[in-house]
This record gives C-alpha cells, sequence and structure tokens, in this order.
C-alpha cells in the first residue's frame, strides 16, 4: 500500500535487526522497490546480552530503497552524509556506518511503573538524519508504523510534514503527548 501512495521518486526506509532485515529487503524487492543502500547503525551503547549466550547485538540494518529503479531524481542530500561521516570517523566521504547511541535519558519514554514503554524506541538523531539525507523542507513523509511518534517529533522540528500511523492506543498517546509538550 505504501509504494502505491508513493511519488515514482519518492523513497522508504526499512529499519530491523538480523531477525527480520533480510526478509524485508526480500519483499521489498520482490514489490519492485530498487535497494539504494543499506546503513549500518552502530549503537554506541547497545543493551548487553547478560545471558552470554550469544553476541551482543550492537547493529541495526537500514534498507534505503527507491520505488521504482530507473528513478534518478530521489533526494539525496550528500552533504549531511558527509557531514555525519565526518563526525562519526573523520571520513570526508559519505559512509554508509553510523555511530548513534541508543535512546535514553529524557529521550527514553517510559510508561507509568518506569519502565520504557516501546521496546525498540528509535533515537531522534536516527530520525534525525534519514530526513535530513532523504528530503528537503516541505516534504511529506508517512510513517505507517510510527511507534511513539519519533519520525513526527523530528520532522516536525526539521520543517517537514508528516503523516503517522499507529494501532497501539498506549503508543498513540505517548506520541499525542510528546506534541503537546
Amino acid at each position: 500500500e505504501v509504494r502505491r501512495l508513493m511519488k515514482p521518486d519518492a523513497t522508504i526506509w526499512a529499519i530491523g535487526t538480523y531477525h527480520n532485515i533480510y526478509r524485508i529487503g526480500k519483499i521489498l524487492q520482490d514489490l519492485g522497490f530498487w535497494i539504494l543502500n543499506d546503513v549500518i547503525w552502530f549503537k554506541t551503547n547497545p543493551m548487553p546480552n547478560w545471558l552470554n549466550v550469544r553476541f551482543t547485538n550492537a547493529t541495526e540494518t537500514l534498507i534505503w530503497a527507491v520505488r521504482d529503479r530507473g528513478s534518478k531524481k530521489y533526494i539525496f542530500n550528500h552533504e549531511y552524509a558527509r557531514e555525519f561521516s565526518m563526525r562519526d570517523f573523520g571520513s570526508k566521504i559519505s559512509l554508509n556506518v553510523w555511530r548513534i547511541p541508543i535512546s535514553r535519558g529524557e529521550e527514553r519514554l517510559k510508561d507509568e511503573n518506569g519502565k520504557r514503554l516501546h521496546p525498540t524506541q528509535k533515537p531522534e538523531e536516527l530520525l534525525r538524519r534519514i530526513i535530513l539525507v532523504s528530503t528537503n523542507p516541505g516534504d511529506l513523509i508517512l510513517d505507517p508504523m510510527s511507534g511513539t511518534g519519533t519520525t513526527g517529533v523530528v520532522a516536525r522540528r526539521l520543517r517537514r510534514h508528516f503523516i503517522m500511523i499507529e494501532r497501539e492506543e498506549r503508543y498513540v498517546r505517548a506520541s499525542l503527548k510528546r506534541f503537546h509538550q
């Protein structure tokens, strides 16, 4: 459904761990999307694997794809991409690895018991980079699984329009609260 709504030069981002990202990539390709890049989010403060039965998962993979393979007019603001690489690694070229900590402190939303509200809340810096690299001010962003609303919060801050969809009522309430603070 998202592909049907997209303009020919629009792009899509999908984020996942090793549990699902390869399946998501295949599905995107089967639907006709053209993968432009994968971006590795290196979590500088990952959740430890206390059981010591496997490696601590310190990365998530982002897939960036364009709706149509022949598209050449999708947005890639390379100046921002270079800025992120310079900040993260001292590199003058646009690398596909971003060093960003997971959500914590005041940014991390808590439930009424003080526990994390959403198990996979994305950090604002991750969404800031996605939005800056692949959209311009005034563009429209659709987040069909918006969770606690991080995409909308960052999009508004960066002067983008947005539509968010979320089926979990507690996340919708948390999103609305974020917008009214």
